[in-house]
């Protein structure tokens, strides 16, 4: 797919994290329509799978290979405009789909002679997550803060749970699945023990394994 690079601001974004979004996005005013660079493809293919119902055949699969934009200090390894690959299949719920998009990006790799390691999760051990601590409608504050447990170290991921208002009894109760340690399988037997209460969190344990 080759998609425009200008959208709507409000098709952009939605209300739930517009504040979080807009920091990101170089917007500008035409008339008096907002609009914004795209940050991303996912709101692109969106609007294209949504145009285009009657004409695509499903599961669809699409790839973009494009120029996106971020609005936000530029540094060692981020930039304000910069080429994003994106791989997506729409329509289907299967897992075979994401073995396939993980393949694929294995093969880039390969390919180019990089080696990499590639670390997969589940959005249902997220969700099961959020609820066993029960804060299930802060599943993106506590998911962005653990995403960086390897970049700024479990104290400082904790601190920014409390920053953003997550209970100091919540954060107490994340720690064990923040500790996790051991081989894949065996981290998968921890989580199951923590939650055990979850049957969204058990399901998504059961399609990593």
């Amino acid at each position: 797919l080759d998609l425009p690079a200008i959208e709507r601001a409000e098709v952009l974004t939605d209300k739930d994290n517009w504040d979080e979004i807009e920091t990101q996005m170089f917007l500008f005013q035409k008339g008096d329509t907002k609009m914004g660079l795209r940050y991303d493809g996912t709101v692109g293919l969106s609007r294209y799978v949504a145009g285009h119902l009657n004409d695509l055949v499903f599961p669809f699969r699409a790839s973009q290979f494009s120029k996106r934009y971020r609005g936000e200090r530029a540094q060692r390894g981020r930039y304000r405009e910069f080429y994003q690959c994106d791989v997506d299949v729409v329509g289907t719920n299967s897992l075979l789909s994401e073995v396939e998009l993980i393949q694929i990006v294995e093969e880039v790799y390969r390919r180019l002679g990089i080696r990499v390691s590639l670390h997969i999760n589940n959005r249902k051990i997220l969700a099961g997550i959020a609820e066993v601590i029960g804060q299930p409608e802060r599943i993106i504050d506590i998911t962005v803060a653990i995403d960086k447990l390897d970049k700024i170290g479990i104290d400082n991921v904790n601190k920014e749970l409390l920053d953003k208002g997550i209970p100091a009894e919540a954060v107490e109760a994340l720690q064990p699945i923040l500790h996790l340690n051991g081989t894949n399988a065996e981290k998968l037997d921890q989580l199951e023990e923590v939650l055990a209460t979850s049957q969204t969190g058990l399901k998504g344990i059961e399609e990593l394994r």
